[in-house]
């Protein structure tokens, strides 16, 4: 089976976050690892950014559930 990747692009426009944005996720450990290709190219892999924003979808769902005492 042929493992799907996303390119920086693929990534901001399904997300609707700008590239500055992401870059700064990165930075912050906050983003899955990417994989260089050559020089130039960046991509991730579909399944793991899948999954992550799967996880991503889980805490927030997890976070509007609960009765924070600020």
């Amino acid at each position: 089976m042929k493992e799907n990747y996303l390119n920086i692009n693929d990534i901001t426009n399904s997300l609707k976050i700008d590239k500055n944005t992401l870059k700064k996720w990165i930075k912050e450990g906050k983003f899955p690892s990417s994989i260089k290709i050559g020089n130039r190219k960046t991509l991730w892999s579909y399944a793991v950014i899948e999954n992550w924003v799967a996880q991503q979808q889980k805490t927030q769902e997890f976070i509007d559930t609960q009765e924070l005492d600020l």
